[in-house]
């Protein structure tokens, strides 16, 4: 099984992505090779049997869709395409941090977040209005409406990003917030399709974040303890998560120019 990350260039030299290149190296051994789809970092190696640069110029063309790609749902449907991504994949982005070891059965696991159906706040911003309008699109159409944009690392498949790009492209858009939300509307549309079983993040207690504002490292040291996943904003990333990740992956991934071919 491969990992697939969605990857813009960060205002931190792309160290982020460092940190969650060796988080899957060293908790995700059984991982067949890394895509990173969209900008290539500089400190990528050349081994391309390890991990590979995928531009969005490389795909974009079909269906003729601009470069760069700005919308999730056009991301998931034309990566699904590149025939060398594995039909069952794990998506990333650089603020998904792995904390602990993996098994294939762990990271296949279906995750929510909650019903929207049963929430009454809406929110403001452009990132809630895509939300809600993905829920509005999916609801008129039958459609379940579970929120799946976890800010985890994801099980997909390519078939589920095709099929539900086939049933649903008369809303789809090229705009980053108009349209529909990649996962939500790609595994609400699977899930009715296929039944898979599904993990509320909230009763796994896996997962912990910082949004906004950063943590000190002794408020990260603290919170990270059993927790699975960790994920952050570019306000968050500050001193206190790079000390904290400084000491959990200290030495470069195999996925690193200056990697040694084993786990961190």
């Amino acid at each position: 099984m491969d990992a697939l990350f969605f990857f813009q260039h960060s205002t931190n030299d792309d160290l982020e992505l460092r940190y969650a290149l060796r988080s899957v190296d060293r908790h995700m051994p059984w991982i067949r090779k890394v895509w990173i789809f969209g900008d290539r970092p500089l400190f990528l190696t050349a081994d391309t049997d390890t991990v590979e640069h995928l531009s969005h110029e490389r795909i974009a063309w079909i269906g003729g869709f601009a470069s760069p790609i700005r919308n999730f749902f056009v991301m998931y449907y034309l990566s699904a395409l590149w025939p060398e991504l594995t039909p069952e994949y794990i998506r990333f982005s650089d603020d998904f941090i792995v904390l602990s070891d993996m098994s294939v059965e762990l990271a296949s696991r279906v995750r929510f977040l909650k019903d929207l159906s049963r929430s009454k706040d809406r929110g403001q911003g452009p990132w809630e209005e895509s939300l809600w309008h993905t829920h509005d699109v999916l609801k008129r159409l039958g459609y379940p409406v579970l929120n799946y944009e976890t800010h985890t690392p994801a099980y997909f498949r390519k078939e589920w990003a095709v099929d539900a790009f086939r049933d649903l492209r008369d809303y789809v858009s090229e705009d980053r917030w108009f349209g529909l939300t990649g996962a939500t509307a790609i595994l609400n549309h699977a899930w009715q399709r296929h039944r898979m079983p599904l993990t509320r993040v909230s009763k796994e207690h896996s997962r912990f974040g910082y949004y906004g504002n950063p943590p000190s490292y002794e408020d990260v040291k603290k919170d990270a303890v059993s927790k699975l996943f960790l994920n952050f904003d570019d306000k968050a990333f500050g001193s206190g998560l790079r000390q904290f990740l400084a000491e959990r992956f200290p030495t470069p991934s195999r996925f690193e120019i200056d990697g040694d071919g084993r786990p961190g």
